[in-house]
């Protein structure tokens, strides 16, 4: 099944939800001001959006077999192709940004946003017919990225429960150190042995201040191997598993402690990248992720 997934990447586009392509020097998503905007690599894109997979999707010949004429609720109930499903989209939707960050310690430092960035095709996942000599995009991005923005460092607090993340991050962290053997690859649960947990909820604890400081020490944890030393070279790239709701929160609180932006500004950028279009169409919006954004305290944890 994972086999037949990726053989139709390279007929399927990023056309999973709404999607806006970037313009050539940036990110459409970017609301940062000029003097820390970064370009976007050429070979990158940043389509957006929320949903597991569209009717438009399911129309398509190859997924109507793939899926045999499920529709997405139906997908949505079955936890082996939801995993699919979900594996497909965001190996080809990258929900890509950038900005230039000063931190207090002086230290400067690009940062780049988005969903995992492992290869297009592999040996596992595409034979050389399926793959008609089609660009490995995702594998070109990362090499733009290591060549052409320094890229050393990724940075990722993914999701344990999704049987891919696995494979992701051994392919993920494989073309990064293809490209830059001296790079450094950073996993959350790896040094804490848990999800970051952007619902407050779901956090451990007996009430709502407890369970904000437990989100506001991940996230300060995270920022922190963002910023690394000063004698950390190059820029660092972050990323969750789709790049919505946990990038959202590390990216809008790195953007308002550090940035210096204005939580409407962030709050608007968050919502382009989840796929927010009204209140009537919220795409993938999460209210604790603005209420962990609005309520950081950036004075406790940099200053």
């Amino acid at each position: 099944m994972t086999i037949r997934v990726f053989c139709l990447l390279a007929s399927i586009s990023a056309a999973a939800g709404p999607t806006v392509q970037a313009g050539e020097n940036g990110f459409s998503c970017s609301r940062v001001p000029p003097e820390r905007k970064v370009s976007r690599p050429a070979p990158c894109d940043d389509t957006h959006g929320f949903g597991l997979i569209t009717p438009t999707q399911l129309a398509r010949p190859e997924l109507k077999s793939l899926f045999a004429g499920k529709t997405e609720s139906e997908i949505e109930k079955d936890t082996q192709l939801k995993n699919l499903a979900l594996e497909a989209k965001f190996r080809t939707t990258s929900n890509m940004n950038g900005a230039r960050f000063r931190f207090p310690s002086g230290i400067e430092r690009t940062v780049f946003r988005g969903s995992y960035l492992a290869p297009l095709f592999t040996p596992k996942s595409v034979t050389k017919k399926n793959r008609n000599d089609r660009t490995d995009a995702r594998s070109e991005c990362m090499r733009s990225l290591v060549q052409d923005h320094g890229l050393a460092k990724i940075v990722n607090y993914d999701e344990l429960d999704w049987p891919s993340a696995e494979t992701l991050t051994r392919e993920e962290q494989g073309s990064l150190l293809r490209f830059n053997p001296k790079a450094r690859y950073w996993k959350f649960n790896d040094t804490v042995g848990r999800t970051f947990q952007y619902k407050i909820s779901k956090v451990p604890g007996q009430n709502d201040p407890d369970r904000k400081r437990f989100i506001f020490d991940d996230v300060a944890r995270i920022m922190r191997e963002i910023e690394g030393k000063k004698e950390d070279p190059g820029s660092v790239y972050i990323h969750c598993y789709g790049g919505h709701h946990r990038t959202g929160v590390v990216y809008g609180v790195l953007q308002k402690c550090i940035g210096g932006m204005t939580v409407d500004r962030i709050i608007e950028e968050y919502r382009c990248h989840i796929g927010y279009e009204s209140e009537e169409r919220k795409g993938g919006q999460h209210p604790d992720n603005e209420t962990v954004i609005r309520e950081f305290p950036c004075e406790d944890y940099f200053t």
